[in-house]
Order: C-alpha cells, then sequence, then structure tokens
C-alpha cells in the first residue's frame, strides 16, 4: 500500500507543463473494491465504436506533453485501430503527427474504471505502446489520463467522446470559437513560459478564412498579451479535413500557427499544435453571436506573475444581456496554496460580440495579481456551444478557461460520477504535474470509490476515495463543499453546470487544482449526450515545493 503526503505550496514556481495535483511516495496497487454507480454496472461494451481524445500534461522531464487523436474499440476489451498525434518538445522528434495505431486493449470495470491495472487502455503504434487511465460518463464520453511508467512516460488529463462521421462540407461555411493552451517551446535555461491562444473564425465554401470570410484571435504568451485589447486579425488560414488528422492553420501579425484536427463532431474540433514553435492544445466549437443573460458557471487556471505560482478558481458568472456582469457574481480561487475562506464577490462589463469575440473587464475578481481582486482586469471571451471562452489579456498575468451557462443546482445523491483532479504537487522537492481520476457514489452526501494517481509517471491505482459533500446554505447558486475523509481524497469547492456537469477546484493548502466531475449513466442503452467542455490547464509554472507535513 503506497502512502501519500501532503506538501505545502510556496510561492516559488518554475515553468513545467500544463495542471497536476496531489503526492504520492512510490507505485504499485492494490485490490480495494470498486464502487459501481446505483443505477447499474459498466462492462466492456460501454467502450465500442470510435472515440476522439486529447490529454495534455507532462512528461518525465517536466516539459508539456499532449495527445490527441482517435481509438477503435470493438466493444469486448480490443483496438482494432486508430491515429494519434503527440508533441513533447523533450522528445528528439518533438511533433509525431499521423501516427497508426496498430492495436491495443481495455478491461471496464462495474465502476467504469479499468478493472484493474492491467486493465488499463493501452494503444500500440510504431513509436510504441502508450498506456491511459479512463473513467466512463456514458457510452459517448468520459475522461482519460495518461498513465505511463516507462521511459516515453508522463501525466495528462483530457476527455474522449464518441465521434461522429464529419466531412469537410459539415464545417465549411460554419463559425467556431477556439481555445488552446499549453507552453512556449524549452529555451536555453531549460524551461518552458505559459501559452495560450483564443480566437474566432468563419470558414468560407472553401474551408478557407480571410478569402470573403474574417477571423480573430487574442494571444498569451507568459502573462503578456501579444494582441492587446483590439486582438489580432486572422489575415489568412483554412482547415482541411481532407485527410486524417486534418488540419488548421491561422496567420496573424502574431504569427503563423498550425495544427492537426481531431473532430468529434461538427461542433468540437480537438486541435492539437504541431509548428514545433510552440506546444499548445483544446478546442474549437461553433460560435454563438452573442452573451445571454444568466448564470455561467467558470473555472479557469493559469498563473499568478506576481507571486510566481499557479492559480486555479471557479465560481459564478453571471451576465445581464445588456454588457453587465452583476455582482452576484461570486469565485472561490486557491492562489499558490492560499485559499479564500468566503466566496469573493465581483462585477463588471462586457462589450457586444463583435466577429465572434467580447472583451470582458472586471473589478474584485482574483487571478494573476498577488492574490488581489483586480480593479479593471480584462478577458478575450469567445460565446460557443462549448461554452464562453476565456483568455486573460491585460498583461499582468496569465489565465484561461471557459464559463458554461448554469442550467441546475443540485449534485444529486444516489448517482455515480466520474472525476477527474488535475493540478500541482511536489515530488522530492519540485513541483511536478499529476493527474488523478476517481469514480465514486454520492449516497445522502457520502462520497465513496476508488481514486487512481500518476505523479508524472509514478502512479498508484485503486487508493480509496472517502469524503462528504454539503450543499452551500448561503444561497450561492449551485455550489458544495467538499470535505476530505482520508489521505486519498481533498478538500474542494465545486459548483454545479447541469446535470452532467460538475466543475471544482482544491482547497487544501498543499495543491493547486482543478476538478471536473461527471454524473455517470451506466447502462449500454443510456446514450446521454455528450458534454462538450474543456479541462481548464494550469500552465507552466512552479519550481520550489517544500514538505509541511510529514506522510499521513
Amino acid at each position: 500500500m503506497l502512502s501519500r503526503n501532503r506538501l505545502v505550496l510556496r510561492v516559488i514556481f518554475s515553468l513545467i507543463a500544463i495542471s497536476a495535483l496531489a503526492v504520492l511516495a512510490g507505485c504499485g496497487s492494490s485490490t480495494n473494491k470498486a464502487t459501481p454507480p446505483p443505477s447499474g454496472g459498466f462492462s466492456n461494451s460501454n467502450l465500442n465504436g470510435t472515440y476522439v481524445f486529447s490529454t495534455s500534461g507532462a512528461d518525465v522531464n517536466n516539459f508539456s506533453l499532449a495527445f490527441a487523436g482517435t481509438f477503435t474499440a470493438n466493444g469486448s476489451g480490443g483496438i482494432s485501430g486508430g491515429t494519434l498525434s503527440v508533441t513533447d518538445p523533450a522528445s528528439s522528434t518533438i511533433v509525431s503527427s499521423g501516427v497508426a495505431i496498430t492495436g491495443g486493449a481495455y478491461n471496464v470495470g462495474v465502476d467504469g474504471r479499468p478493472l484493474n491495472d492491467k486493465g488499463l487502455l493501452t494503444l500500440v503504434t510504431s513509436s510504441g505502446t502508450f498506456t491511459f487511465d479512463f473513467v466512463i460518463a456514458s457510452d459517448q464520453n468520459g475522461q482519460i489520463t495518461y498513465y505511463d511508467t516507462n521511459s516515453n512516460g508522463g501525466t495528462g488529463s483530457g476527455t474522449y467522446a464518441l465521434q461522429s462521421t464529419v466531412s469537410q462540407s459539415n464545417v465549411d461555411g460554419q463559425s467556431y470559437a477556439f481555445n488552446v493552451v499549453g507552453a512556449t517551446a524549452i529555451s536555453a535555461s531549460e524551461s518552458q513560459s505559459a501559452f495560450a491562444i483564443a480566437g474566432a473564425f468563419t470558414l468560407d465554401s472553401n474551408g478557407q478564412i480571410g478569402v470573403t470570410t474574417s477571423g480573430i484571435e487574442d494571444v498569451n504568451n507568459g502573462g503578456g498579451s501579444v494582441c492587446g485589447t483590439a486582438g489580432c486579425a486572422i489575415t489568412s488560414g483554412s482547415i482541411s479535413l481532407a485527410n486524417v488528422p486534418g488540419t488548421a492553420s491561422f496567420t496573424t501579425s502574431a504569427g503563423t500557427f498550425t495544427f492537426d484536427v481531431y473532430p468529434v463532431d461538427a461542433t468540437d474540433l480537438k486541435f492539437i499544435e504541431t509548428d514545433g514553435s510552440f506546444f499548445a492544445s483544446g478546442d474549437a466549437f461553433t460560435s454563438s453571436s452573442s452573451i445571454s443573460a444568466g448564470t455561467n458557471v467558470f473555472a479557469v487556471a493559469g498563473v499568478d506573475t506576481t507571486n510566481a505560482g499557479p492559480i486555479s478558481a471557479v465560481g459564478l458568472l453571471a451576465t445581464d444581456g445588456n454588457g453587465n456582469v452583476t455582482n452576484t457574481s461570486t469565485e472561490d480561487f486557491n492562489d499558490a496554496g492560499t485559499t479564500d475562506t468566503t466566496p469573493a464577490t465581483y462585477s463588471g462589463t462586457y462589450t457586444p460580440v463583435s466577429g465572434g469575440r467580447s472583451v470582458v473587464t472586471l473589478t474584485g475578481f482574483v487571478k494573476g495579481d498577488g492574490g488581489l481582486g483586480c480593479s479593471g482586469c480584462y478577458f478575450a471571451a469567445y460565446p460557443s456551444s462549448g461554452g464562453i471562452q476565456l483568455l486573460e489579456i491585460d498583461n499582468a498575468g496569465f489565465v484561461d478557461g471557459a464559463a458554461y451557462s448554469q442550467s441546475a443546482t443540485t449534485f444529486a445523491s444516489g448517482s455515480g460520477y466520474g472525476m477527474d483532479l488535475t493540478g500541482v504537487s511536489d515530488s522530492s522537492g519540485a513541483a511536478v504535474e499529476e493527474d488523478d481520476i476517481a469514480e465514486f457514489a454520492d449516497t445522502s452526501g457520502a462520497l465513496a470509490g476508488l481514486i487512481d494517481f500518476n505523479d508524472i509517471g509514478s502512479t498508484a491505482f485503486d487508493k480509496v476515495y472517502s469524503a462528504t459533500y454539503a450543499a452551500d446554505t448561503s444561497g450561492i447558486s449551485g455550489r458544495g463543499t467538499v470535505t476530505s475523509g482520508n489521505n486519498s481524497s481533498y478538500d474542494m469547492v465545486t459548483y454545479v453546470v447541469d446535470s452532467s456537469l460538475t466543475l471544482g477546484i482544491v482547497t487544501d493548502s498543499t495543491m493547486v487544482a482543478l476538478g471536473t466531475v461527471q454524473t455517470q449513466a451506466s447502462t449500454s442503452s443510456a446514450k446521454t449526450a455528450a458534454t462538450h467542455f474543456v479541462i481548464p490547464r494550469i500552465p507552466p509554472h512552479a519550481k520550489s515545493l517544500k514538505s509541511k507535513q510529514a506522510n499521513k
């Protein structure tokens, strides 16, 4: 049985790769009993078809590592094909595009996780075999983490979703908003900086941008806005789905950026950057023409450039449809290990959407400013079918994420849930990425299940997850708290988005992390629609974390 260290975050951090969590000492597995969802159990038949997936994280050298691709599962534990793209600036190839998957295997347990540590999803290619952990939400989608311990190992969090047939004609003439986040190339001092692009564009009937249609993007490089508050015009670009993977390119005054493209359907295209200058990945969603009145749940993550440490935040973004962010907006944050004791309130304004883009100005919002509420911070906002994509553009920090329309407020008892946690923790005195994945059932607020840890390639499987959930009693819509019940769980604040999705942050002083929780539909006939969302990343940052506690 592995023990797990709980370590305090200090405010001195280095630039490593995107996101991480908890702390483990050693590796191994156990035989703890899985907890199936109350409505029934999963089996291999719940992975049946071609799925699009992506993960983003760090390799064993602590540099950015991202995967995107497809895999075809036969419903009985075999992988019959697929294609993947990999970017790892520390590897000899740096970018591997369109690598064929020739085989592989998986074995699903009743809880929607691998049956045991031999049941992990393996994808066999000419470049080697890659291993992933997962938790199923439904036949159509779930959460996935990179889970390799070999010399090609590392970690990373992401999602997968059943692929629909998508051709070029399905995307031609469409308007999209996109958001990709990652890191710069490795510098001479062997470090990386946070990097992200958010934007919007319309394709013409030939899949082109800039001939008869237009586009705009914002770029944040290490906390500095490259395009300013006006954004950078996309002067030329295109998306082509003629081959697998498809390709995308965008040219602006900030440079030319190229991507491999793996479509989930015509409304959701997964991007992974392949130009070798920057290393970012994310999604493009069909864009929306306005920001309507209503309550949205947001989740953002980034780098506090004042404290030189990571930050994550979750809360409510309340908009009135007339350009105002109302003072019913709330925020819970974890800034380099310092958390708020009560949710903060903030307010602001937003401009009408033009060309798919709005500028949001906030007052009292905590982001990359030393834990103080800003008096006028700016975000580029791109409304889409995958939420309002958000990127900080005020030259005073690096925060990226999204906000999703809230349609439910109850975290239901009697349900099964899959959870992905991604954040920053310490390993042997250096901050590293960690990505953890869990399944649990909620019985009247008692959360019980199993969790798997990946501390940058040091893994632990089948640890007992135990916690309690309590709904907020102060009237904040959908807010709740999770209280840790053992060393394999975390204190968290959560906000319910809808009946399928809940977002949260870890509030332990020992880590900065984000969580996404999906409701499970366990029967193969319950093909619930996939939730289109992006897991926010905590980008390159942190180096030097000191232990606060002994092993617990």
